[in-house]
């Protein structure tokens, strides 16, 4: 079970809060440029996203879940990670991760992931898996980063996605 919040040096991951969490993160989740790689397609409003936030919220079940993200010294929700049941059925669990795009390329992304893997190997995980969509070089650099393995491509979600996986260290 994954305790929250964790925390980096800029970073606080703590459960959505729907209501707080819907203007900020639609940056996101309502840029169509930030969603050709993301699943589920632009929200076209606030209300839109602060729905996706609140399904987002109810999955999270035994202790996993898709989480935001919030830089520490101004409290801004900057987007989300989680380790959930892969395609939310598992068995594998798989990391995801998503910033809004006034923060890309601040190591955000890499940052929360990391943190996220260090608290999966503290509840006893072997096995944490990712995917992207092929044309993704963003997530996948940060895949690489964290020195996941390069697995082949796969279908997933009806999507042609590249696979990666990393084993807990020993």
């Amino acid at each position: 079970m994954i305790l929250l919040p964790l925390e980096t040096e800029r970073l606080r991951i703590r459960p959505f809060e729907p209501e707080r969490d819907a203007g900020p993160l639609h940056e996101l989740w309502g840029d169509a440029e930030a969603m050709q790689f993301i699943p589920g397609g632009v929200k076209t409003s606030v209300d839109e996203t602060r729905e996706r936030l609140e399904t987002l919220r109810a999955r999270g079940r035994h202790g996993w879940g898709f989480w935001a993200i919030e830089e520490r010294e101004s409290g801004r929700p900057v987007g989300g990670v989680g380790l959930f049941p892969l395609n939310w059925e598992g068995p594998e669990i798989e990391l995801a991760y998503h910033v809004v795009p006034s923060v890309w390329n601040l190591g955000y992304a890499s940052e929360a992931a990391t943190a996220a893997l260090a608290a999966a190997w503290d509840t006893g995980l072997d096995h944490v898996v990712a995917v992207a969509i092929p044309g993704n070089v963003a997530s996948r650099r940060v895949m690489e980063k964290l020195g996941m393995s390069f697995e082949g491509s796969t279908r997933y979600r009806d999507f042609d996605v590249v696979r990666y996986s990393i084993e807990r260290p020993a």
